[in-house]
């Protein structure tokens, strides 16, 4: 597996009174360069400058989540890269809690819930996360077939809304000038998808998808955008309006304003369904995905929806890496919202979907990165570092034969991302696929 190991830096300069005498700086490691271990850093390099912190991540590249996550047509939402770059110096590494006084577990939650029903196996059928990583240029991601008019995505949350958008956004101009690949803006350009229906399982009440997803869905010029409302849920919904906290009534009043906001249908065409369980997927002679059957869980209707692409997001489930304490419900073990179950001598905090419940924004998650780097810190100034630890991690990778991407070796592929960018006048286009290390210091072999 390919992996990155990077040192960090303080933001600041050397003007903070340290509060604790060390025999040397602490060594703190962090697993996962997302959102979650990346504010973790910058919490902890405020409260200790003089400490190191070492990075790790299972990617060839940094910054996970905000990278191979978040919508292309968001680039708001990437802007706290350019603040996490600048933290970075030359790479290093240990065994985690062998050779470093705390340790903090922020990979996020990688596995996808999968559906599971008859079918789910035929020929593109994607789910929520594979979908997304194919437009975010993950290497080795399966490209889709779009040689079909009509779409279904399973999932009413950000994820499920996004993917929408990207299919009904073919050929707009600002996703040219986000950071997706010339080679898939062609492809979306090429696409025949001119219908996607969004099928929820439950009712309107139970949407995960926020204020600001729904509202770019249903403006999005040239798409128009309905949703199915029966008269029990319209009638649910008016009895229980008022009691809902303000968030969730002014998304859902919006809801209600737009149910039936476009009579007309457009070239592109959105629609919102509810109460529809899928039972069955459905595929032609060659295997190819046509429909997904349904079943009203008012009515009992079964309704089969067709489709050429059926994409599912139904969220994602915690991992835990080896020798992490789990609970009885396979989570991690905490001792309280920031500090692992643990009875070893090196401090293990946890935070992010890792740590909790995979769900909530980023900043959610810079939240409880803020408190985890305020306990790491506090204890580490109570109970002092480590006697010896002198074990270099990078050093340890060489002798195992494991690659790993230095710092130097992700600012080639930064520079050349840049400059791929300026070519086609936006600020970056991805590399789809790279060989790390490079060869000469070039990246060779490249796909943009």
């Amino acid at each position: 597996m390919m992996r990155t190991v990077w040192r960090m830096k303080r933001l600041l300069t050397f003007a903070r009174r340290c509060f604790a005498t060390f025999e040397r700086a602490p060594r703190i490691a962090v697993v996962g360069s997302g959102p979650g271990g990346m504010y973790v850093c910058a919490g902890v390099l405020r409260r200790l400058p003089q400490c190191e912190v070492d990075i790790v991540e299972c990617n060839a590249v940094p910054y996970g989540l905000i990278r191979y996550g978040v919508a292309p047509d968001h680039p708001e939402v990437k802007n706290c890269i350019n603040r996490f770059d600048r933290m970075f110096t030359a790479n290093a590494d240990s065994e985690l809690c062998a050779d470093y006084d705390a340790v903090v577990l922020a990979y996020g939650a990688r596995r996808q819930r999968r559906l599971v029903v008859p079918g789910v196996t035929s020929r593109n059928v994607f789910s929520g996360g594979d979908f997304v990583s194919w437009y975010n240029a993950v290497p080795g991601a399966q490209q889709p077939n779009l040689n079909c008019e009509s779409a279904v995505v399973i999932g009413v949350g950000n994820v499920a809304l996004d993917c929408c958008r990207i299919l009904l956004s073919s050929g707009e101009k600002r996703l040219a000038q986000s950071d997706i690949p010339s080679e898939i803006l062609k492809h979306l350009a090429q696409s025949k998808v001119s219908t996607v229906t969004i099928v929820a399982r439950r009712g309107p009440l139970d949407v995960s998808f926020t204020i600001k997803e729904l509202r770019e869905q249903i403006v999005m010029p040239g798409c128009s955008f309905a949703m199915e409302l029966s008269d029990i849920d319209q009638k649910t919904i008016n009895e229980s309006l008022d009691s809902l906290p303000r968030p969730r009534k002014r998304l859902i009043e919006l809801m209600m304003k737009n149910w039936n906001r476009d009579a007309q249908r457009k070239a592109r065409h959105c629609q919102l369904l509810f109460r529809r369980a899928p039972t069955e997927v459905i595929a032609d002679d060659a295997g190819w995905v046509k429909a997904v059957r349904t079943r009203n869980s008012q009515s009992g209707a079964v309704e089969d929806l067709p489709c050429g692409l059926l994409i599912y997001s139904l969220g994602y489930e915690n991992v835990l890496l080896d020798g992490v304490p789990k609970n009885d419900d396979g989570r991690i073990k905490m001792r309280d919202s920031a500090r692992v179950h643990t009875n070893g001598e090196t401090l293990v905090y946890a935070c992010g979907w890792c740590a909790h419940a995979p769900r909530g924004t980023i900043s959610d998650t810079q939240v409880d990165s803020a408190n985890v780097a305020a306990a790491l810190c506090s204890d580490v100034q109570l109970k002092g570092v480590k006697p010896n630890i002198e074990s270099c991690l990078s050093e340890r990778l060489r002798l195992k034969g494991v690659r790993f991407t230095t710092w130097q070796e992700w600012k080639a592929i930064d520079e050349r991302e840049v400059q791929l960018g300026k070519g086609h006048g936006k600020e970056r286009e991805k590399i789809m696929d790279f060989e790390i290390p490079p060869k000469n210091g070039q990246l060779d072999g490249a796909k943009q």
